[in-house]
Parts: structure tokens; C-alpha cells; sequence
């Protein structure tokens, strides 16, 4: 089996912890403090060190050390150092995240830019790639949190849980579960070729199906009994005889409307309307062709005008950025000005005596002395001096191109109003430009024949009014009878649909019930297989048991996976004392299950006084009075 255990880690502004080394050495050990002393910041340095997350899986945790406000402290280096065996092999693991500083081109100072880290393997510098390929060879990752945290396995999802102990301990097979039952051999026909869950999944999809059905038909039997409640025969002899009258009313209104010379005149007066759209169509187009160009010129003049604003822009932001070039080289020239008067004033040193013997220097030596100081304090102002004249030089040739942009402003601004100028007068050209259209006799022409359609019309109107009346009349009996017939024929094909939903709706109550009978078998089935898996199960345990399906008020059977202990339920009623100890069992037939031992922290240590041994390293957190973390190998040591 793998083993990983801690010798060794180093937290250097990590969190709350500004230099702190834990030193375990391979060996189990309980560590003492307060709360908030740092005792939940060891896992996560653990945790960060191997995965680049805290204990809670959280990337973006805060792991840069706080002030009391609650900010950053800015200008620290955190790192954690880890010094691991593997199988009776040392490695040594390092992160350090820094923060990072660029200084700006025209910037006088560097600007925080963000965060790097780095990585180093036996103090070798490795690529995050490197570094989690290096990890995944010593840590099972998926299994870490299991075999690491005595909480990790009961804060997963029952079907997690389930799922890992069906693959640790074994599944048993559907097969084995109906042959340990002669109940249950009806089963295997029922399934054929599918699962247990599957066919489970089929069954309740056609029983909710069922159940739709079911509640739907009463209301279909009862809407159609009121459909064909009130229906009547319709009189089929009275019917024929105004579907005979009806023709011969529409025939003549057929006659009375189609008058010749009204037809003509119709005619005659659709033409004239078709001339007087062309004209006017013809009219609106010539309008449109004189207007395009005069709208093309103003649009031409519009994209003038927008390029010379975009001048007078790209101007005032270069009239912007030498005024403000300008203010930073004045004040760089102030300066300047204060060290020539600083150097200026400097004086050679009086005191002409040996720094070793105490007596006075040889006048050359003296001489040379001075000479030395005063070419090297008259170098230094001559460099300042050019400085300053190459900086005032700079100041006023940004100075004329200042002007210079300022005049260039002015001339596209007398531009610009040119250019408005000429719109204006675009515009107003535009709206003078007219087109008319002449259709006076046209007009004339119309106003006639509308004159003689009405004195046509008045003559047949009285006629076809009388006329039009009696078929009104005569259609709404003719309607009624339509209408009672449609009725009649509803009615009849009710009847027809109530018996064949009777007669469905005893063929699904079958079927419901054959459902019923599968699913009991079903559950029955589930209940076998489940005490045969249970049985697996915890026979690979000692304090932990799990409970695989629960009887539910309907007596069917849901499954689950729950934990319990001495009959308490893990998640109500178990003590946290209670429940690490069961987490801890678990951890231990994990470990051998996966092949992988690894450093067990164990959280509010205090509340446990017995704690169930297990082969791989335990770090104990203890809640005591202590100011700061304190170490001992066992509780003994620290009662003393």
C-alpha cells in the first residue's frame, strides 16, 4: 500500500500565520490553540500546497495575509513548503505566490499588475504542469479528500456514497438476488433483456401515464352525455324545401345585379382611377430623381464635416498631451534648478590631516585634493546646467507646436462653418424641389361616371334590397336546421365515443393493477438484494453501517444510503464525537480499498476522549486556552 506522510510543512504568510513551521516528522501529533489561532489555516495550507485550494475546494480563498480592516498586506511573499513521505522517500514541495510589479512607459514608478506563482519540486523551479503531473503520481486526487477528511465521505450525495460502496465492496447481480428467491422467478420473464431501475423506470412512466388517462375520461364521458343531451332530428323535408327557395332567390338577385350598361360604367370608371395613380405614381418618382443628388451632395458634406471635427479632435489632444508634458518638465526643471544650488554650494572638506597618524597632509597632496573635488563639482553642474536647458529647449519647441495646433483649430473651424454653410443652403434647396401632377380632367371625367352609376343603381336598388331580404330570412331557417342536424350527428358519434371510453377505461384499470403486481415483485426484489448488499457491506466495517432502501408510508420501497451507528443515524442524532470516529472507520477500509494511505487532520479533536486508531498519520486539532498553536504528541503530555 502507498503511504504519504507529513514531515515537514512551512507556512511563510500564509493566511493568519506570518512564520510557522509544523513538524510532525511521519508521526501522529495534536496541535493546541484558541480559535481563530490557525488551526483550520494548517489544512489549508496542506490543501493549497497539493491542489491550489483551500480545505472547503475553493480556488479563490483568501490566502494572502489581512490587517485589521480587513486589506491586503501588500509587498509579502506567501509561501508553504511541504517535506513528504512517500513510501520511505522524501520529496519536498513548495508554492510561492507573489505579487507582481510593471513600471509603465511614461510612468515614474512601477504599478501592482497582479499575481504570479511558483513551483519547485526538491528546490528545483518546475511549470504548473510539471508540479500537478509530479502530484497526481504521489496522491490517488481523487480519493485524497476521502482518505484525508473523516467528514468528506458523509458530506457526498447517498448516491455518491452508494456508488463508492458498490464499487468497493461489490454489486450483487440481479440474477443471484432472483435465484435466492422462488418467488421472484416470475421476475426474469417480466425483464427479458432489461434492468431492474430500467423496467422500474418504464413502469412508473406508463402508471403516471395510466393515471392521466384515468383522470381524463370521466370528464371526456361526462362532456360528451352533455353534448348529446339536448340534441333534436332536424325536419330533413323542410330543409330540402329552402335549400330549393334559396337558389331561386340568389338567382334572381344574380339577374337584378348584372345590368350591362352599369357593368360598362363600372369599367370605365376603374380605368380613369388607374390613369389617375400612374400620373401621380409618375409624378412622385420625377420628384424623387431631382431630389437624390441634392441629398447625395448633402451627405457628401455631412462626411466633410465629420472628418475635419475629427482633425480639430486629434489636435486638441495633442495641444492636451504637451500642456501636460509641459507641467511634469517644469516641475522636473524646479528641481533640477534646487540640486545646482545643492551642488554649488558644496565645499571641500578643512580638515588636511592623515586619517591614520593624525598629522597634517603634504600641501600637493592638499592641492591635488581640492583640484580633484573642484573638477568634479564643476562636471556635475555642467550635467545639471544641460539637463535643465535640454528639458526648457523641449518646453519650448512643444510650446510652438501648442500655437501651432491652436492656429490649425481655428482655420478647420472657419472650415467647418463653410461646410455648414453649404448645407444649409443644400437643405433648403432640397425642400423648395416640387413636382405636380395634372389630372383636372381626369378628375372631371371621374365625377361624371360616378354620377351615372348612381342614377343606374337607384333604379334596381328597391328590388335588390327586397330581394337580399328574403334570402336573409330564408338562410337563418336554412341555418338552423344546419345547425340542429350537426347536432344530431355529435350526438350519435357521443354515444359512439362514451361506450368506447368505458370499455378503455376498464382496459387501463387492468393494466394498472398487472403494474402494481410488477412492482411489488419489484420492491420485493430490491428488498433481497439490498440485505445482500448490506450484508456485503458492513461486514468491511466496524463501527459504520449502512442502511441501502427504507420502507416508505405506501410500503414501497425507496432506495438511499445512509450511515448510521449503534442505530443512530449519522446525519440525526450522532454526536460530532460519534461521527468522526465512523468517519474515521471509513477512511481506514477506504485507505485499503484505494491502496492509499494519507495525513488524517482530524477537526475539534476535543470533543472526542477515545479515537478509533487507524494506520495512516492523525493530526489532531484541538480547541484549548493556548495564545498560539502548540504541539504535542499526545494529550497526556499537554495535561501536564
Amino acid at each position: 500500500m502507498d503511504k504519504l506522510t507529513i514531515n515537514r510543512i512551512r507556512y511563510k504568510n500564509f493566511k493568519g500565520l506570518a512564520d510557522y513551521t509544523l513538524e510532525p516528522n511521519g508521526k501522529d501529533i495534536s496541535v493546541f490553540g484558541q480559535n481563530a489561532t490557525g488551526k483550520t489555516t494548517l489544512i489549508d495550507g496542506v490543501s493549497y500546497l497539493l491542489f491550489g485550494k483551500d480545505s472547503y475546494g475553493r480556488a479563490d480563498f483568501q490566502l494572502k495575509p489581512v490587517d485589521k480592516d480587513g486589506q491586503e498586506i501588500h509587498n509579502l511573499e506567501t509561501e508553504v513548503e511541504g517535506v513528504f513521505d512517500v513510501n520511505n522517500k522524501t520529496i519536498t514541495l513548495r508554492k510561492r505566490f507573489q505579487e507582481k510589479y510593471t513600471k509603465k512607459r511614461g510612468e515614474p514608478r512601477q504599478t501592482f499588475t497582479g499575481h504570479t506563482t511558483d513551483y519547485f519540486i526538491d528546490d528545483v523551479p518546475a511549470k504548473k504542469k510539471e508540479y500537478d503531473i509530479k502530484i497526481s503520481e504521489i496522491i490517488d486526487v481523487n480519493a485524497f479528500k476521502l482518505v484525508t477528511n473523516p467528514l468528506e465521505f458523509n458530506n457526498l450525495h447517498w448516491t455518491g456514497r452508494r456508488q463508492i460502496l458498490l464499487e468497493m465492496c461489490g454489486d450483487v447481480t440481479d440474477l443471484d438476488v432472483i435465484d435466492s428467491d422462488k418467488k421472484l422467478k416470475s421476475l426474469s420473464e417480466i425483464l427479458g433483456d432489461c434492468s431492474i431501475d430500467d423496467h422500474k423506470k418504464k413502469i412508473r412512466a406508463k402508471k403516471r401515464e395510466i393515471n392521466k388517462e384515468l383522470e381524463q375520461i370521466p370528464v371526456r364521458i361526462a362532456e360528451n352525455q352533455e353534448t348529446a343531451k339536448d340534441a333534436m332530428q332536424p325536419d330533413y323535408r323542410e330543409k330540402t324545401r329552402l335549400e330549393k327557395v334559396l337558389e331561386e332567390k340568389k338567382e334572381k338577385l344574380r339577374s337584378l345585379r348584372s345590368n350591362e350598361a352599369l357593368s360598362s360604367k363600372k369599367v370605365r370608371l376603374n380605368e380613369v382611377d388607374s390613369k389617375i395613380l400612374v400620373s401621380r405614381n409618375e409624378a412622385d418618382q420625377k420628384q424623387a430623381d431631382l431630389k437624390k443628388p441634392i441629398l447625395q451632395a448633402i451627405e457628401k458634406l455631412e462626411a466633410e464635416r465629420r472628418d475635419l471635427t475629427g482633425k480639430i479632435k486629434d489636435n486638441e489632444f495633442r495641444i492636451f498631451q504637451d500642456e501636460k508634458r509641459n507641467k511634469v518638465s517644469e516641475d522636473a526643471i524646479v528641481k533640477i534648478r534646487e540640486d545646482w544650488h545643492i551642488e554649488n554650494n558644496k565645499q571641500p572638506s578643512n580638515d588636511n590631516t592623515c586619517p591614520t597618524c593624525g598629522q597634517d597632509l603634504p600641501k600637493d597632496i592638499v592641492k591635488n585634493t581640492i583640484g580633484m573635488f573642484n573638477r568634479l563639482k564643476s562636471d556635475r553642474l555642467t550635467m545639471i546646467t544641460a539637463t535643465g536647458k535640454e528639458m526648457a529647449a523641449n518646453i519650448e519647441q512643444r510650446n510652438k507646436d501648442i500655437e501651432a495646433a491652436k492656429v490649425e483649430i481655428a482655420k478647420l473651424t472657419d472650415m467647418i462653418a463653410g461646410v455648414d454653410e453649404i448645407i444649409a443652403r443644400k437643405k433648403a434647396e432640397f425642400e423648395k424641389v416640387y413636382v405636380g401632377v395634372d389630372i383636372d380632367d381626369l378628375d372631371r371625367q371621374k365625377d361624371v361616371l360616378e354620377q351615372e352609376i348612381d342614377a343606374l343603381l337607384n333604379g334596381s336598388v328597391v328590388q335588390e334590397e327586397n330581394t337580399q331580404r328574403e334570402i336573409f330570412e330564408s338562410q337563418e331557417k336554412f341555418d338552423e336546421l344546419n345547425q340542429l342536424e350537426a347536432s344530431w350527428k355529435a350526438a350519435e358519434s357521443c354515444r359512439i365515443r362514451i361506450s368506447e371510453l368505458e370499455a378503455q377505461e376498464k382496459e387501463l384499470a387492468a393494466e394498472f393493477e398487472r403494474l402494481e403486481a410488477e412492482i411489488f415483485l419489484i420492491e420485493k426484489f430490491i428488498i433481497k438484494k439490498v440485505e445482500m448488499l448490506e450484508g456485503q457491506i458492513n461486514s468491511r466495517f466496524k463501527l459504520a453501517r449502512f442502511k441501502l432502501f427504507e420502507t416508505q408510508i405506501n410500503e414501497g420501497i425507496k432506495e438511499c444510503c445512509d450511515v448510521l451507528y449503534n442505530g443512530v443515524p449519522y446525519n440525526h442524532g450522532l454526536n460530532s464525537g460519534a461521527r468522526i470516529n465512523v468517519g474515521l472507520d471509513i477512511i481506514q477500509t477506504l485507505s485499503e480499498y484505494y491502496g492509499f494511505q494519507a495525513p488524517v487532520f482530524v477537526d475539534n479533536r476535543e470533543s472526542i476522549n477515545n479515537l478509533f486508531p487507524i494506520s495512516s498519520q492523525v493530526i489532531s486539532l484541538v480547541v484549548s486556552n493556548d495564545k498560539a498553536l502548540s504541539i504535542l504528541k499526545t494529550e497526556t503530555q499537554k495535561a501536564s
